[in-house]
């Protein structure tokens, strides 16, 4: 049962670790585990006292304890995050509460307690091919590449990624959509599509391309993320890279229409108009199927409503003319 705690000025206090558990043999089950922790202990050091002192049977992952590995990726109270980089403390000062739950991340498979399959992430990881492969000239020794420091100050970022799989655990894109290659592979993608010294551009847009136009934008990827790449931000800017690739993917030709429909809606009223981007971006017939559910769930009144210009348009229009 939680209880309220008085954060201020925390120094130790006893913790109950609630960790939602799981084998073959018994399925989905909770246990909760009392230990007294200060304000330098991880949870991952919570959780190796538990194992060793407590029960020798919890499965959790953990190796380098410094946020560089990646391995201890895990929900706690519901929020995916390392482990290692997580201080018990900070937990209950945040949540007001000494009960901590520990969950496996979502969206991977488990294999036991908090330890869950990652190959499904470490394939999409590799259709990228996240490893530069420079010329044959530089391979024979004939020639070096050089990266200017530009080009290195826009790589830098996004070659950070440690592999944790948090962004893919809190990333409904990758839940809803199997092509979707998911927010890390994006990063680690740009990081090489980027690079001038990289020779296999055209197999890598390929790859990337109509995956993504399959982000939904909705920056999970970043707000979780303990390097603070920014993946999200890796796909905007490979969707501008490869924004003239042809032929284009299925969801590629979409995000096209629907970038153009906006862009037409805001140059017309000064603002959008989600009825006429939307039968743009999607066409008349899908429309108007999906405008059978706007009215059974009562909201096709919006779509119907008639859109006058903003007052002084031509203003906008000149902003987006560059004038």
């Amino acid at each position: 049962m939680s209880t309220p705690v008085q954060v201020q000025d925390l120094q130790e206090a006893e913790v109950v670790f609630r960790v939602k558990r799981y084998s073959k043999e018994k399925g989905d089950y909770w246990q909760e585990y009392k230990l007294k922790v200060d304000r330098f202990t991880q949870v991952t050091e919570a959780l190796r006292r538990i194992k060793v002192k407590q029960d020798p049977s919890l499965a959790y992952r953990a190796s380098c304890h410094m946020a560089v590995c990646g391995s201890c990726g895990m929900k706690i109270n519901g929020e995916p995050r390392l482990a290692c980089k997580t201080l018990v403390l900070d937990v209950v000062k945040k949540f007001g509460t000494n009960v901590i739950t520990l969950e496996p991340m979502d969206r991977f498979p488990i294999v036991k307690d908090l330890v869950v399959d990652m190959t499904e992430f470490y394939d999409r990881m590799e259709r990228v091919k996240p490893r530069l492969y420079p010329s044959k000239e530089v391979l024979e020794y004939k020639a070096e590449h050089r990266l200017k420091p530009e080009d290195q100050r826009l790589l830098w970022k996004f070659a950070q990624c440690i592999w944790c799989g948090l962004c893919v655990s809190a990333c409904p894109a990758v839940k809803e959509d199997p092509l979707f290659l998911g927010p890390a592979a994006h990063a680690k993608g740009f990081r090489f599509l980027r690079d001038p010294r990289d020779t296999i551009t055209e197999e890598r847009v390929k790859v990337l391309a109509d995956s993504a136009w399959r982000c939904t934008y909705c920056y999970m990827c970043y707000h979780v993320c303990p390097r603070d790449i920014e993946p999200v931000t890796a796909i905007k800017k490979t969707r501008a890279l490869l924004k003239s690739v042809k032929p284009m993917g299925p969801a590629q030709e979409v995000g096209h229409k629907h970038s153009e429909a906006v862009y037409e809606s805001i140059y017309t009223y000064g603002k959008i108009n989600e009825g006429v981007v939307y039968v743009k971006t999607y066409g008349l017939i899908r429309s108007l199927v999906d405008m059978t559910y706007a009215f059974r769930a009562g909201k096709a009144k919006y779509a119907l409503e008639k859109v006058e210009p903003v007052k002084e348009v031509e203003q906008v229009r000149e902003l987006m003319r560059g004038e």
